[in-house]
């Protein structure tokens, strides 16, 4: 699954968002959009206190996120200099990285229902 192509272009072209883009074609889904959500919000993937964290290069050249790590760092405190809608995505998208609510075992109806919720929360269903 491709993210949308406005995805593509937000993330813009640096090594390490052209690496992540790379790194989830074809992964799963839930991973995707966790990395979908990094590179749409922009913050974090350019920021060296959360490259370091949990962000690392293969020795192929290419890039990703250890999401465990990144839920270490955030615990921890070490991106409390982001604002709260800085760190509200960021756990979102750590939340997803590591498919804690397990929606990939998740079934159709189930998967609906909390995407409608999530976007009445955030109040995209007007």
């Amino acid at each position: 699954m491709t993210p949308p192509d406005r995805v593509r272009v937000i993330g813009g072209s640096g090594a390490v968002v052209d690496g992540l883009h790379r790194w989830i074609d074809g992964h799963d889904p839930h991973v995707q959009a966790a990395v979908w959500l990094l590179l749409a919000h922009e913050v974090w993937p350019r920021r060296a206190d959360f490259l370091r964290a949990c962000v690392n290069r293969s020795p192929d050249g290419g890039w990703w996120i250890d999401f465990r790590a990144a839920r270490t760092a955030f615990d921890n405190g070490a991106f409390d200099t982001g604002s709260s809608t800085e760190l509200a995505v960021l756990d979102l998208a750590i939340t997803l990285g590591t498919d804690r609510f397990r929606f990939r075992a998740m079934g159709p109806a189930n998967a609906r229902a909390v995407a409608t919720a999530v976007a009445h929360a955030v109040g995209a269903d007007r």
